[in-house]
C-alpha cells in the first residue's frame, strides 16, 4: 500500500454523537461524559486496538486539543527568508531518538497548537501542517525542536501526509481516535481502513454536536461508503461493540 493502514477507534451516542455539545476538547470533560463511557472504560477500548495493531503512529485533529475561537499563544515575529521554513522539518534528534515507538501526529493546517508540547520520551510530536500556516508558527516549532511534514495549500492534504509518513518516516499503522471533521475527511478522501465504534445506550441530539463523521454532502451520484463486517458485540448493558473493514471499489 502506498500509505499506512488508518484505523478509526472512537466511542458514540447511539445517534452518532461523539461528544455532550459542540467546540468541546478533550479536555473538557465532567461526571456526564460517563455516558459516552468511563476513562478507565475507554482505555480499555482503545488499548485493545494498540495491543491488536501495535500503531506507529497515533493521530489527531486539532480540534480535540484547542477549541474554535480560543485566544492563541503570540509568536515571534520571523524576518528571515521563509522558504526554508516550508520544507519538512525532521531533526534527527526526533527521528533517531533512542527508544522511540513511534509518534503522536496532530492534524494542524492553521497553526493552532502552540503549547510547545514535544510529546513522550518514545513517542515525539509531530505536527501535519498546510501551507497556510505563517512563518511564524513554523519558525515556532523548529525552535521548540517539533518535527512536521508539509502537506496542501489551503488545509492539509492528508493523502499526501500519509504518503509522507510511510516514505520518510517507516510508518505502517495510523490509529486515530477523533471522529467529526478528521474522520469525515479520511472517509471522504478515501483513506480509512477499519471503523471500529463503541455504542453507548444514550441520545444527545442536537444541530451542532459533533457527529462520527462530518463532511460534506454527498453528491448527486456518489454512493456512500461500503463496510464489511469484522466483529460485532453487544453488552447486557446497552453497549455494542462495532467493527468494519472499508470497502474499496
Amino acid at each position: 500500500m502506498y500509505r499506512p493502514y488508518v484505523i478509526l477507534c472512537v466511542s458514540a451516542s447511539i445517534d452518532g454523537r461523539i461528544s455532550l455539545g459542540p467546540n468541546r476538547t478533550m479536555f473538557d470533560l465532567d461526571e456526564r461524559d460517563d455516558v459516552l463511557g468511563t476513562r478507565e472504560e475507554w482505555e480499555e477500548f482503545y488499548g485493545s486496538f494498540q495491543e491488536r495493531y501495535r500503531p506507529d503512529v497515533y493521530m489527531e485533529g486539532s480540534n480535540m486539543i484547542v477549541k474554535e475561537g480560543d485566544e492563541l499563544r503570540e509568536l515571534e515575529i520571523y524576518d528571515g527568508d521563509p522558504g526554508e521554513l516550508y520544507l519538512d522539518y525532521l531533526p534527527r534528534e526526533a527521528v533517531d531518538r533512542p527508544g522511540r515507538k513511534g509518534w503522536l501526529a496532530a492534524v494542524d493546517g492553521r497553526g493552532r497548537l502552540r503549547s510547545g508540547y514535544t510529546g513522550e520520551k518514545d513517542r515525539p510530536m509531530l505536527h501535519l501542517v498546510s501551507r497556510a500556516v505563517s512563518p511564524e508558527y513554523l519558525w515556532f516549532l523548529r525552535g521548540a525542536g517539533i518535527p512536521y511534514l508539509v502537506a496542501g495549500e489551503a488545509r492539509v492534504d492528508l493523502a499526501l501526509a500519509l504518503v509522507k509518513m510511510k516514505e520518510k518516516l517507516n510508518v505502517k499503522t495510523v490509529l486515530t481516535s477523533s471522529g467529526g471533521r478528521l474522520a469525515g475527511a479520511l472517509l471522504k478522501s478515501g483513506l480509512l481502513d477499519e471503523v471500529h465504534i463503541r455504542f453507548s445506550p444514550v441520545i444527545i441530539g442536537g444541530f451542532n454536536t459533533p457527529v462520527l463523521f462530518a463532511s460534506p454532502d454527498l453528491g448527486e451520484d456518489e454512493p456512500p461508503v461500503s463496510l464489511e463486517v469484522i466483529e460485532t458485540r453487544a453488552c447486557p448493558d446497552g453497549r455494542i461493540f462495532a467493527g468494519y473493514r472499508v470497502v474499496r471499489g
